[in-house]
């Protein structure tokens, strides 16, 4: 959803309020499974566009461990900040308010096309930094045989399971024989 901000980028002080209320975002990065909903404000400053809140949604995850697929309610903290310049339009030479993006990267996804502010990458980008680093189905999870590939939460696997880095095979040789 895009969303129109050139009344807030006029008035200074000004404060609005929005309730986000936006459908799950489906793509290459994240799957979510419920609605997007939340409350953001957005609050010129004068030089800086504040836009502030949190959203909440459900996304499907992989463990992990042992890559079962689950879903989790992610809850996210939006905090940004955007700086607002002016530039001269027309023939008249006059003065609209812009936002300056910091971000030049074309694989970005861009928040702003002049005061036109993308709702949805908005939330896109803040759900992929709410997204746990290491998501686990259950805190007891066992993961996969490291040999094999057997599921250990389902059942157990004849694989040895001693693990020797090869750069210390010969301590562990030397630990042996001085132990016998």
């Amino acid at each position: 959803m895009k969303l129109d901000l050139t009344e807030i980028l006029l008035r200074v002080g000004m404060r609005y309020p929005y309730e986000v209320s936006e459908p799950p975002i489906v793509d290459e990065d994240v799957e979510c499974v419920a609605p997007i909903d939340g409350k953001l404000i957005f609050t010129n400053t004068g030089e800086i566009l504040l836009i502030e809140g949190n959203v909440e949604t459900r996304a499907v995850l992989a463990c992990s461990r042992c890559l079962t697929y689950f879903e989790d309610t992610l809850s996210v903290p939006i905090e940004e900040q955007f700086e607002i310049g002016t530039k001269l339009t027309g023939p008249k030479g006059r003065h609209t308010e812009i936002i300056i993006e910091e971000d030049e990267n074309p694989d970005a996804g861009k928040l702003f096309e002049g005061t036109l502010f993308n709702l949805t990458e908005l939330l896109r980008q803040g759900i992929m930094l709410a997204l746990p680093s290491q998501p686990l189905h259950d805190v007891a999870c066992k993961g996969l045989c490291a040999s094999c590939g057997t599921n250990l939460n389902e059942s157990s696997c004849a694989c040895s399971h001693k693990s020797v880095n090869p750069a210390f095979a010969k301590l562990g040789a030397l630990l042996e024989e001085s132990s016998e």
